[in-house]
């Protein structure tokens, strides 16, 4: 014991803050609701503050499919808008898109096809004495919500971003992103029927606990190849840490710079269909 205690010493390392980058977050889909995608800068290492907001930038959605674009206009916080006209979408599968995000006279770009979404069947509620092992002991009757949905199985491998809410409220606990391949967590192929049912764990919706009367609802967002490596990457890097911890590494990008742009930009863009329902638990 004396041995290792006399070994202890603090040792202050001052971290050079980092270039100054555009981030881009741009998640836009085919809800009938306004889009939003985000601009700012980034923020120092070990920041507890919000990332500065970058205001004057120019933010266009092309549809290189139907020739058609969409100007988002900032509204606070570092968001910019695009609002949908009533029974409209701006989003529509199979159709390509590019992202143009302009900062200070330089044009940053990304470019998405749009892919398809599963159906969702039904939302099936379980009830249960207590929580499940899910927090602290209880003798309350809690609900477990499970969906029933449907993936294609031709030839076309399809990514999904499954999302659980409670009472409108995402569930968006650190790195608790659910993802499938297919519905499953792998792909599907050559099976003789049009379509195949999603499988557990995906399914139980984060094992997240709902009380009566509470509203359980889900989306199913169609994601891109690449964005699902990039949610496996960005979820491990957020994960990162104890005794097996790995060397950090940046998350990938789609945002392209051009080459003689003095600051660089990173972020993600994806366009994604989504099929939804909701269910209140009785």
């Amino acid at each position: 014991a004396f041995a290792f205690s006399s070994c202890e010493d603090v040792v202050q390392i001052k971290l050079d803050e980092g270039s100054k980058l555009v981030v881009v977050d741009a998640f836009v889909n085919d809800l009938r609701e306004t889009q939003k995608i985000r601009v700012t800068n980034n923020s120092t290492y070990f920041s507890t503050t919000e990332s500065p907001a970058i205001t004057n930038a120019d933010v266009t959605l092309i549809d290189l499919t139907a020739n058609k674009s969409y100007p988002f206009v900032y509204s606070t916080n570092g968001y910019y808008t695009y609002s949908i006209s009533p029974g409209d979408t701006l989003s529509r599968v199979n159709h390509l898109y590019e992202l143009r995000v302009t900062v200070d006279g330089v044009i940053y770009k990304s470019t998405m096809l749009q892919k398809r979404t599963g159906s969702i069947d039904s939302i099936q509620v379980e009830s249960q004495v207590g929580n499940g092992g899910f927090g602290p002991p209880s003798t309350d009757t809690t609900y477990f919500c499970n969906l029933w949905a449907k993936d294609k199985t031709d030839e076309i491998t399809d990514y999904y971003w499954v999302k659980a809410f409670r009472n409108d409220t995402l569930f968006s606990a650190s790195g608790d992103i659910n993802l499938a391949i297919d519905g499953t967590n792998g792909p599907v192929s050559g099976v003789p029927v049009d379509s195949t049912s999603f499988t557990p764990p995906i399914t139980f919706l984060g094992f997240k606990p709902y009380r009566k009367n509470n509203t359980c609802k889900v989306e199913i967002h169609s994601i891109a190849r690449e964005t699902y490596f990039f949610f496996v990457q960005a979820s491990a890097q957020i994960n990162n840490g104890g005794l097996f911890a790995t060397t950090p590494e940046n998350v990938k990008t789609n945002i392209i710079t051009p080459s003689d742009a003095k600051v660089k930009a990173v972020g993600w863009f994806n366009m994604a269909s989504v099929a939804t329902s909701s269910r209140v638990v009785r």
